[in-house]
């Protein structure tokens, strides 16, 4: 029995220790706010596939991947491109400078004065590739091996610093572990077959280690789109070949994470420059750790918009890569009258066995800014938690769509009940936080949506939030009380 996990659970909903007897009894007796905290003490052994970061601790961890394309931002472009992008090894190691930079702020004293403890995974290929290894002098069978093998301890790495940051939460430190690439990048650099047979060899699933292991992923977008003066010191064929390279290998990158729950772009279009660059990636991991009041020091803050679709049909053709989920919300009772939201998510992306469960927390607004904090939840946890639904609001059901357009991430969702054929999409956007205005202008967001699709903004009409779709139909009690009973362990 593992010790109750309080990452991002309030005090208020927080309860005294209790038996596992006591618990189921007093959870399914007595749904209500106070329980949410003590159907959570109920936990369970991992699975290999299972988050790292479901487990227990008393104070909060996240965990969060840095990606990107060549000269993004990236040690990485030193290494694991090596083979790709060979000509522009000067330029690269000009990336690693930048790269440094960024973990520098990073490993300020910004988190530390804000009680958070910093860990930064060093980048396994790097490291590897380091020690003399060329992809030049490799077969195809020594090329496996090489990424079967970085695959193993990168993952090795990652979990030493994530058992470090539970130990820490043992003790009350809080802890960010940003983790320099992360376990999808290695498929940018083989063939799809390649991949899945490794991931099979090793035993791991793909829609596990892209959406369970990491709360936040950052994709820093290569210099060779949106930025190319720092690939152009000379003006010739090869340097220009050098660009097509780059971008190709940014977007294959960039697709591999696509379906992560939280997957933020940085693109070179939306900044001035590299520190600028830089300031994107703070905003997103301090917004991750729900410090979203922090955020204006840094200048633009990236605020979720929404949009009402027309005319939208999930069968027709679709232009893009994207990825199919079945998504399930419940709304958990509240009786604190404080305005606090809680709900869990059940998310299962189509033709795929595994399931992502988290808990988000929406707070009152703070500074006419949103508030959230999420974590994941292990199965027993979902389990426990889903006891508590809110009686007055209905499960949310809706078919959702992953992709990506012009180096931003959209998330598309067609609900199925309640508000049937309700279609609405979902992005972030940049705007001036200490401008007059909190939200850009028309023509500026219209410039970033897909032009393929017709929409409308809705973002501050609040009978499109979802908390406001939950209450339109009130959950039957014949399904509340199956709700009771429903049991995840078989999953």
């Amino acid at each position: 029995m593992g010790a109750l996990d309080k990452r991002n659970i309030p005090s208020r909903v927080r309860a005294p220790h209790k038996t596992p007897k006591q618990e189921a009894s007093h959870i399914v007796g007595s749904p209500g706010p106070a329980q949410v905290a003590e159907a959570l003490a109920i936990s369970n052994a991992m699975s290999p596939n299972e988050s790292p970061i479901d487990d227990s601790a008393t104070a909060p961890f996240k965990v969060i991947c840095l990606t990107g394309g060549p000269c993004g931002g990236k040690t990485s472009s030193l290494a694991v491109c090596y083979l790709w992008l060979f000509k522009l090894m000067a330029l690269l190691l000009i990336a690693l400078l930048l790269w440094r930079h960024i973990f520098r702020y990073l490993e300020s004293n910004l988190f530390q004065s804000l009680g958070w403890k910093v860990y930064r995974v060093p980048e396994t290929a790097t490291t590897l590739l380091n020690g003399g290894v060329h992809f030049s002098e490799l077969n195809d069978a020594q090329a496996y091996s090489f990424q079967k093998s970085l695959l193993q301890t990168m993952l090795t790495i990652e979990n030493t610093y994530i058992e470090l940051a539970k130990l820490n939460g043992e003790r009350g430190q809080k802890t960010v572990v940003i983790c320099d690439r992360g376990a999808m990048d290695p498929s940018a650099y083989m063939s799809r077959a390649a991949w899945l047979q490794m991931l099979k060899e090793l035993n791991l699933d793909e829609v596990a280690i892209r959406d369970n292991r990491y709360d936040c992923v950052i994709h820093l977008v290569s210099a060779a789109k949106g930025a190319e003066a720092f690939y152009t010191l000379e003006n010739n064929q090869a340097r220009s070949e050098g660009l097509d390279a780059a971008r190709e290998l940014d977007a294959t990158v960039m697709t591999a994470w696509l379906g992560h729950a939280s997957l933020q772009v940085i693109d070179n279009t939306s900044v001035s420059n590299f520190a600028e660059k830089c300031d994107r990636v703070v905003q997103a991991v301090l917004t991750r750790l729900g410090l979203v009041a922090d955020v204006g020091r840094y200048g633009k803050h990236v605020r979720k918009h929404k949009f009402l679709v027309k005319n939208f049909a999930l069968d027709e053709p679709f232009p893009v890569s994207y990825r199919d989920f079945n998504v399930e919300h419940i709304y958990l009772v509240n009786t604190s009258g404080d305005g606090m939201q809680i709900r869990i998510r059940r998310r299962e992306e189509i033709g795929s066995n595994e399931v992502h469960l988290s808990m988000t927390i929406r707070h009152p607004e703070v500074d006419g800014q949103r508030v959230e904090t999420r974590r994941n939840l292990t199965p027993r946890e979902y389990e426990a938690l889903r006891a508590q639904a809110d009686p007055s609001r209905a499960i949310i059901s809706k078919k959702r769509r992953c992709f990506l357009h012009n180096d931003r991430y959209f998330q598309l969702d067609v609900y199925l009940h309640p508000g049937s054929g309700l279609t609405l999409l979902e992005t972030y956007l940049d705007f001036d936080f200490h401008g007059p205005s909190a939200s850009t202008s028309s023509d500026a967001i219209s410039d970033r949506l897909p032009d393929w699709l017709d929409v409308e903004e809705v973002t501050d009409d609040k009978k499109y939030s979802m908390f406001t779709i939950a209450g339109s139909v009130p959950l039957d009690a014949k399904l509340a009380k199956k709700l009771s009973r429903y049991d995840l362990g078989n999953r």
